[in-house]
């Protein structure tokens, strides 16, 4: 039953046009989070750590920026599963598409590497719509099996092919149609004594491998999906190519590149990265 109230309150809520609903109810969140303070502890050690460049009033301005956006992360995610294809066209603009046919017309399949911030979300949906060959979207499991599917039924509304990643290599040595294969590649992996360890903000980070072991192997082009927020929902999207021919590359030297065009990245947009996310949790 609560499941069912849930499901409906989600698609009713989505229903809603946007800018109504970041008027109605960010006042709301922002009693919320000041009782229980969410992740503020985490967000706050997050930013002062990674923006050294920045002083004590700018980490304050960031920490309150954040929680603006997350806010508007969430209502966004919300439209997800009401809004059409017209939405994302109106809501994105994709600067420069030809990239991705160029690759379809070699029958190149590439992979495109984001990190969790601004609203990838929204990025997977739009590439999906604009691009002519697959989009397969990787994705980690929720624990909760009711969200787990909900988010899976709201991401697949126009296309994306979503694998979870515990099954993705299998999936693509598997899958031989030309394909953009997408990944959030700021998570945090399982540490072990194989783990691979980098810098991220000048902070030791584990990082998954898995996106340039399999750009290694199968020679698939590695690209970046650099969002830009323009104003609230809306976006803008850029594709830069990080390596055009990983076979020849390095362990480790692709994952690098692309971490230090996030970090730019984020120190562009600072509010717009998932900084309650606990990436720094692990010690080397």
């Amino acid at each position: 039953m609560i499941n069912k109230f849930i499901y409906s309150f989600f698609f009713i809520i989505g229903s809603i046009n946007l800018s109504i609903l970041y008027f109605i109810l960010y006042p709301i969140f922002k009693i919320f989070n000041f009782i229980f303070s969410y992740r503020k502890k985490i967000v706050s050690s997050n930013i002062k750590k990674s923006l050294l460049h920045l002083d004590n009033n700018q980490h304050i301005k960031v920490i309150k920026g954040f929680y603006k956006y997350f806010f508007n992360l969430l209502i966004e995610i919300l439209k997800m599963g009401s809004v059409n294809k017209e939405f994302y066209h109106h809501r994105i603009k994709v600067i420069n598409p030809e990239v991705l046919e160029n690759y379809r017309l070699q029958n190149k399949s590439i992979i495109l590497m984001m990190g969790h911030h601004n609203n990838w979300e929204w990025a997977s949906q739009i590439i999906s719509i604009v691009a002519k060959q697959d989009f397969i979207g990787i994705y980690k499991k929720l624990s909760n099996k009711f969200f787990n599917k909900l988010m899976i039924n709201v991401r697949g509304r126009f296309g994306v092919i979503l694998v979870e990643i515990e099954d993705s290599i299998q999936y693509i040595l598997n899958n031989k149609n030309c394909k953009i294969i997408g990944l959030a590649s700021d998570q945090n992996p399982v540490v072990n004594s194989k783990t691979y360890w980098t810098k991220f903000f000048n902070q030791d980070v584990p990082y998954i491998l898995g996106a340039e072991k399999i750009a290694r192997k199968m020679n698939y082009p590695v690209l970046f999906c650099n969002m830009t927020k323009e104003s609230n929902g809306y976006y803008n999207i850029k594709f830069e190519v990080i390596e055009d021919s990983p076979q020849n590359s390095r362990d480790g030297e692709i994952t690098n590149m692309f971490i230090k065009r996030l970090e730019e990245k984020i120190i562009e947009e600072p509010n717009s990265y998932l900084w309650s996310h606990n990436r720094w949790k692990h010690k080397k």
